[in-house]
C-alpha cells in the first residue's frame, strides 16, 4: 500500500510554473518525492539528489576516464595486413586536417568540449562549497551546457560505425572502450542526480519566501526563481534582472519570437544542401563512390542492415525534418493564436526537445570513419561538402527549440478559458 505523505508540519511557498505561467503554492519535497504543477506537469521541485560531494566524485571520475575514452583507440580495423585505430580525438584531428575544421569544430564542441567542461563546473561547485564562494556564473553555466553534452549519442555512433565498416575489412573493439562506456553512464548518472534548483537554493537561500498570493511575482527563467516585483533589481540601463542570477527578466515576446524565428529560417536553409549534396564520399582503387544522407540509408538496407538504416534515417533524416515542422506549427500556433489541443502542443514540444541532440548521430559516424576507413591510395575515405550544412542545420535547430517559450502557447489557452 501507497504511503501518504503528512504535509500538516510542511511549509509552503508560491512558485510560478516556467512551463505554463502558472502561480502554485508547494512544499520542499522529501526524497524520492517531487511536486509538479497541476496544470502542466512540469516538474517545479525534486527531492531526489545526491549530495554534491557526491557528484563531485563522480565528475572527478569522469575526468579520470577522460584521457582513456577520447585519446586511446575505441575501434581497430585490420585493413590489407595494416591495424587501425580509431578514438574520438583522433577522428576529429584528422577530420580538421583534412579540410573540414569547421564540421571537425562542431563534434568537438559536443564530443570533447561539453563533457569535460560539465564535469569540471560540478569538481568547482564543490570546491565553491568548501571556499564559501557564491558560484553564479558557474550554476548558469551547468544548466547551459546539458544538452550539449552527447556521450550517449557518441555510443550509438560507435555501433552504426561498426556495421558500416564491416564491408571494408575485420573489425576490432579495443579495451579502452570500457572507459568509453563508464565515462558515458556516470554521465548520465550525473545528469539525473544533480539538482540544480537546490543548488542555487543551498548557495543562495531565499530570505523571505513567496507566501502571499496578494502581491505581483516575478519568475526568472535562467535559474527557475519566483519572487516579489517589488524585489526584482536594476542594472546599469535600468532594465528589470534576477535579485539571484543577475539575468534579464522582462523579455517582449516579439524578441523571443524574432530569436526562434532567425534560428530556425537559419537550420532550414542549412537543411536543403545538407540532403541534396554528398555527406560522405569512399576513393577505392582510385574510383569515388558517394553517398547522401538518404544514399547511406539505402546502402545500409542494401546491406541487410534493417535496424541500423532505420537509427540512421530516424537520426539524420527524420527528426531534422520532423522537428522543424513541428517548431513550424507552434509557431503558427502563436501567431495565428490557434486553439488546438494544449496537451498535444506541450506533448510536441517535449517531443523535440528530446530528440534534437540525436541528429548529431551522423557527423559523430564521419569522424570514426575518417580515422578507420584510411590506406593510401587504394582506399579513403572523406567527408562531403554536405557534412557542414547538416551540423550547422542541428545546432541551429537546437538553438532555435531551447528559445522557443512554452508560455506563448498558454497565453492562448488563457484566453481561450
Amino acid at each position: 500500500m501507497t504511503k501518504t505523505p503528512d504535509f500538516t508540519h510542511a511549509t509552503y511557498k508560491l512558485v510560478r510554473c516556467i512551463g505554463c505561467d502558472a502561480t502554485v503554492s508547494v512544499c520542499r519535497p522529501q526524497a524520492g518525492e517531487y511536486a509538479q504543477c497541476p496544470r502542466c506537469h512540469q516538474k517545479l521541485q525534486s527531492g531526489s539528489r545526491w549530495s554534491l560531494k557526491r557528484c563531485s566524485l563522480i565528475a572527478l571520475s569522469i575526468l579520470i576516464l577522460m584521457p582513456f575514452a577520447l585519446g586511446y583507440p575505441l575501434l581497430s580495423l585490420d585493413l590489407l595486413g595494416t591495424k587501425i585505430d580509431a578514438s574520438v580525438w583522433q577522428g576529429i584531428w584528422k577530420m580538421a586536417v583534412s579540410g573540414y575544421a569547421y564540421t571537425a569544430f562542431m563534434i568537438f564542441i559536443c564530443a570533447i568540449l561539453m563533457p569535460v567542461s560539465f564535469a569540471i563546473l560540478v569538481i568547482m561547485l564543490q570546491l565553491s562549497k568548501l571556499l564559501k564562494i557564491k558560484p553564479r556564473n558557474v550554476l548558469l553555466f551547468v544548466g547551459y551546457i546539458k544538452p550539449w553534452v552527447m556521450f550517449d549519442v557518441y555510443l550509438v555512433a560507435l555501433a552504426v560505425t561498426m556495421f558500416k565498416v564491416r564491408e571494408y575489412a575485420t573489425l576490432e573493439v579495443d579495451v579502452y572502450l570500457i572507459a568509453f562506456i563508464f565515462t558515458a553512464l556516470l554521465t548520465t548518472l550525473l545528469f539525473i542526480k544533480i539538482n540544480l534548483d537546490d543548488l542555487w537554493h543551498d548557495f543562495y537561500p531565499e530570505q523571505k519566501p513567496v507566501t502571499e498570493s496578494d502581491k505581483p511575482l516575478e519568475l526568472c527563467t535562467a535559474c527557475d526563481y519566483t519572487f516579489l516585483k517589488e524585489d526584482q533589481q536594476y542594472d546599469h540601463r535600468h532594465r528589470a534582472i534576477c535579485p539571484r542570477c543577475a539575468s534579464l527578466i522582462e523579455t517582449p515576446d516579439s524578441i523571443k519570437l524574432q530569436r526562434v524565428w532567425a534560428t530556425l529560417i537559419a537550420g532550414i536553409i542549412m537543411l536543403f544542401p545538407a540532403n541534396l549534396l554528398p555527406i560522405s564520399g569512399v576513393y577505392l582503387t582510385g574510383n569515388l563512390s558517394q553517398d547522401t544522407l538518404m544514399s547511406g540509408v539505402m546502402s545500409f538496407i542494401s546491406m541487410g542492415s534493417y535496424f541500423v538504416a532505420f537509427v540512421v534515417f530516424f537520426a539524420s533524416i527524420f527528426v531534422p525534418v520532423s522537428k522543424i515542422l513541428i517548431m513550424l506549427y507552434l509557431l503558427a500556433s502563436v501567431h495565428f493564436k490557434w486553439r488546438h489541443s494544449i496537451k498535444w502542443q506541450m506533448r510536441l514540444l517535449h517531443i523535440v526537445h528530446f530528440v534534437g541532440r540525436w541528429s548529431m548521430l551522423d557527423l559523430f559516424v564521419l569522424a570514426l570513419m575518417m580515422s578507420l576507413v584510411t590506406r593510401g591510395q587504394i582506399i579513403n575515405f572523406t567527408v562531403g561538402p554536405a557534412a557542414f550544412y547538416f551540423g550547422a542545420a542541428v545546432f541551429l535547430t537546437m538553438i532555435s527549440t531551447s528559445q522557443f517559450d512554452s508560455r506563448l502557447i498558454w497565453k492562448i489557452y488563457d484566453r481561450k478559458q
